[in-house]
């Protein structure tokens, strides 16, 4: 590796950019990347790091939108979102990210553009309808849906010298709803998803559901909504017994039986979060 870029702020950020090959690698985090490097024995042309840039590290919440910046770790989204009813997926996604040590290093930015299909936040982020703006070279920013980032091959979609500098979520269509984020994994703790969901109710005051948004992860290369779930749910209760009726909907969705039978506990464990 011959170069290192060190960019202390957004436009030190864009002109780096410029000077980036196919070849060279961007460390956000760096909790899966300096393992990739290690085991691989990668030897990238340049590494550009954004932890210098304190702008990446901004989050604001305001009525009206969430503003995640890419380099925000896990804990501080966790921390920033708890809480916040129509933006509680996210931080529950958040924070049952690895270890403490994984989530005071791993960053929102590079858990979405590292477009593994076991990755906790993009179904949450497909579930709130987020989007990703994107910093190229020269500082050109665009901005796209957040579904619009994984190119269907555990890559993403971003062409050579463009990084994820910040996640924006429009709170006003989510006005009144509730979410929640749930995963299964080989173990309780520290585990990689086997099953995400991805979950948001709008309910009436005595608990039935008016409207439901699902998103499944760790099923698919990407993400994926489940409308037969969403239809099962409108007009009744959240409750738990629906969870074998909601877990046949993943028939088809997935060639792995045990996934097919382990849903249906996963959407009983979710149901259990909006009685």
């Amino acid at each position: 590796m011959s170069t290192c870029y060190n960019p202390k702020t957004m436009d030190e950020l864009g002109q780096a950019l410029s000077q980036l090959t196919g070849r060279s690698l961007i460390l956000a985090g760096g909790t899966d990347l300096v393992l990739r490097l290690r085991s691989k024995h990668l030897e990238p042309d340049a590494l550009l790091s954004l932890s210098g840039v304190p702008d990446l590290q901004e989050i604001e919440i305001t009525p009206e939108r969430a503003s995640i910046g890419a380099m925000s770790t896990m804990a501080r989204v966790n921390q920033a979102l708890d809480g916040l009813p129509d933006l509680q997926a996210l931080a529950d996604a958040a924070g049952g990210v690895g270890s403490p040590q994984i989530r005071n290093k791993g960053t929102i930015g590079g858990n979405a553009a590292n477009a593994s299909a076991a990755a906790d936040l993009p179904p949450v982020l497909w579930l709130l309808n987020a989007q990703a703006e994107i910093m190229g070279p020269g500082g050109a920013r665009r901005t796209i849906p957040v579904q619009e980032l994984p190119d269907g091959h555990q890559g993403n979609t971003l062409a050579v010298g463009e990084v994820v500098v910040r996640f924006v979520i429009d709170r006003p269509p989510l006005k009144g709803w509730r979410s929640a984020f749930v995963k299964l994994g080989h173990r309780s703790q520290v585990t990689i998803s086997r099953i995400g969901l991805a979950a948001a109710l709008l309910q009436e005051e005595d608990g039935t559901v008016r409207d439901a948004r699902i998103v499944a992860g760790a099923i698919k290369p990407v993400p994926f909504p489940l409308p037969a779930a969403e239809d099962i749910l409108r007009g009744k209760r959240p409750d738990p017994a629906l969870a074998v009726e909601l877990g046949e909907t993943f028939k088809g969705n997935t060639r792995r039986v045990y996934k097919e039978n382990a849903a249906k506990g996963v959407f009983q464990d979710i149901l259990l979060r909006f009685q």
